[in-house]
Parts: C-alpha cells; structure tokens; sequence
C-alpha cells in the first residue's frame, strides 16, 4: 500500500470573532492510498498556515512541504514516516506549524492502520484501560463574566449532566479579585459535588498567579489553567512551589521536549498536550510515558473538531491516569455537525469510538457547506 495524496481540506464559519475559540477555521487533513482507503486527521492551528506547510515544494532537503514527503510512502510504516516528516522540515519545522501538520498526518495514519486491520487505534496501542471517561464542559466565560451569567452558564451545564465545568478565556484575569469572587458564588450554589476548572488564556503577572493559586483553593478548584506565558519556567517553577491549587498547562506546546521542562524546571503536575498539534497519537504517547514515570497527570487539551475529540478518545484510553476528557459544549457547527454520528457525552461521560481507527465518518454535507478555496 502507498500514499498517493495528502488533501488539506479548510473549513471556515462565515464569521470567525477574536475569541478564544480555536474551532471556527479548522484543517482537515485525508491521506489518500492506491488501496482505496482514506485516513483522517486534523491539524489544530491557523488553517491556512497549515495548507501552506503541508503544499510547499522542495526548498531544500531540509525544509520540503510535508506533502511531497508523504507521496509515494507506506502509510503502515508510522514511525518511519514521522521520522521522515520531522528530519525533512527541520529548517523551518521542529516546533510550531509544522508540527501541527505532521500531528495531523499522524493521526491519518492510525485511522488507515485501524482501518486495514479492522480494529479501533485504542486496540492498535495495547488496549484500552477504560472505555468511558467523564468528560469536563469546557466554555467560554462570557466577555462580561458577571457573577449571574456565569452561574446561569454553569447550571446549565450541570442541568445537561456535567459534573465538571471550566470557565476560560473572555474577560478573565482582567481583576483577579473579582474573578474568585465570582467562581467562590459559583461554588456556593453548586455545592461540592460538581469540580470547577479556571482557564486564563492568557498570562497574567507572576503575583497575581500566586494569589490565585492561594485564593481559588479555598473554592476547590480543580486546576488553574496557563496562568503563565508557556516559556515562563522559572515563573512556573515559583508559581507550583506555592501554590495550594494545581497548575496545569501545555496546550501550546508541541513534541516531547518542551513537556519535560515543564515537568523537570516548572514543577507542571499536571500537563495538557493537544494531539493535534503536539505530533500525534505517536508524539502523545511519548509525552505520556514520560509524565508517567515523573508521576505527572495528562489531561490533554482538547478544543476543536470531533476528529480531535476521537483521536484523544484513544489516547487516554490506554492511559493509567487520566480523569477528564476535555469536551468543547459551544454551539459551534464545525464542532456539532461535523460526523455523520456526532461523539456526545452523556450524564457526563462518553465512551471511546469502537469502530475501525478512529471509528469516526466525517458528515460531507458539512464539509461543502464551510469548505473554503485556500
């Protein structure tokens, strides 16, 4: 069997705000095989970025569009190929876009390996330790994240069978103060049986951090999500000394390599690799193992398409310690219509796809309708 095409396929709303919703253009990646059968994957990032790593000629040995590479290979032989894509693309590659491309790759491959041998990618990587997972509702605070409107948002979602909930992004940070205030009325008329996850998006002063790591425990929270800039690993390694809530981040991050300095210099108990930017289900399982044995939790990000939402699916089935599948509930169609059988949580769990590969069928009625010329 060969590759013999690798289509980059962009999807786009009629109109993409400057929020913190990652899934309003989105890539979907098909490799393509003389055998008939079609992997799908996703690159998470900007788009169009993608399709330009993914479609540019050869420069020079070193930095190849990711395509050309792709054309004419195994697509069985993943680890060979992964290496190929990363050795080739180094001039430019190594980190960033190109990783997210070649995680969108990635994951193709494992569909086309489940797809040939019949069986689910979770069986493909020793079999699954669990096949349902309680899954968090990961929302947007509202850009004026009053104290009623967040609490309308999160009995809502306790009111759809979540039993965890995070608040990220809107207006958050902006007043410390005012945001434990609004997460301690939050918990008072939740009570302690639902978790409450806080998400900054973006950094905020290194004291203001460690005051929230201080004041959210008295709240329960369950994580405190990038407080810091990701390259800020002496302020990571101050903020998780002191700290009484746990910090977690990494959803920026892409390989292996960046994840152990946060483990190793921040103190990071807690990472959050995204599949599909990070370098797949293969580089995922890499990060995996080394959190493993540093007694680290993952819990990755997960924020975009149903083909990221099964890719993850698998991940954390085969691993020991995972507790939450993070689960975007915006009503968002690239997120809600994009398979033809949607992957939806209920009573706060979902279970893992059982179909071959990712077990997933991409709904092309929804392709054609956003489907834009890049």
């Amino acid at each position: 069997m060969k590759i013999t095409d690798v289509e980059g396929i962009v999807l786009r709303l009629p109109e993409v705000r400057a929020i913190g919703d990652g899934c309003q253009s989105i890539l979907i990646i098909k490799v393509h095989t003389d055998a008939g059968i079609t992997g799908i994957g996703e690159a998470h990032s900007n788009p169009l970025v993608s399709r330009a790593v993914l479609d540019s000629p050869l420069c020079s040995v070193s930095a190849s569009g990711l395509r050309r590479l792709s054309i004419g290979e195994d697509p069985l032989a993943i680890n060979r190929l992964w290496d190929k894509l990363y050795k080739h693309s180094q001039t430019y590659g190594r980190r960033g876009a190109v990783m997210h491309v070649i995680s969108g790759i990635d994951i193709a491959l494992w569909d086309i390996l489940g797809k040939v041998t019949g069986q689910p990618i979770h069986q493909l990587l020793g079999g699954a330790r669990k096949t349902r997972h309680r899954v968090y509702a990961s929302d947007l605070a509202p850009p004026e994240p009053t104290p009623e409107a967040l609490l309308e948002q999160a009995q809502r979602h306790v009111a759809n069978g979540y039993r965890a909930i995070k608040f990220g992004w809107g207006s958050l940070g902006a007043d410390p103060r005012a945001d434990v205030r609004e997460i301690g009325e939050i918990r008072a008329a939740l009570g302690d049986e639902v978790e409450i996850m806080v998400d900054m998006g973006f950094a905020v002063p290194l004291e203001d951090a460690i005051w929230l790591g201080r004041a959210l425990a008295e709240h329960r929270v369950f994580f405190l999500e990038e407080p810091l800039s990701p390259d800020d690993l002496p302020g990571f390694a101050r903020l998780t000394a002191v700290s009484p809530t746990p910090i977690a981040t990494g959803e920026k991050e892409t390989t292996q390599y960046p994840f152990i300095d946060l483990m190793d210099r921040g103190g990071l108990r807690i990472i959050q690799p995204d599949v599909a930017r990070v370098g797949g289900i293969s580089e995922s399982l890499r990060i995996a193992a080394h959190a493993e044995v540093r007694g680290v939790r993952v819990i990755p990000h997960c924020w975009s398409t149903d083909i990221l939402v099964a890719a993850t699916l698998h991940v954390i089935a085969v691993l020991r310690d995972c507790p939450y599948l993070e689960y975007n509930v915006t009503a968002n169609p690239l997120r809600t219509d994009l398979l033809v059988e949607p992957l939806r949580p209920a009573n706060g769990e979902i279970d893992v796809p059982t179909g071959p590969g990712l077990g997933i069928e991409l709904n092309e009625e929804t392709i054609a309708r956003y489907r834009i010329d890049a």
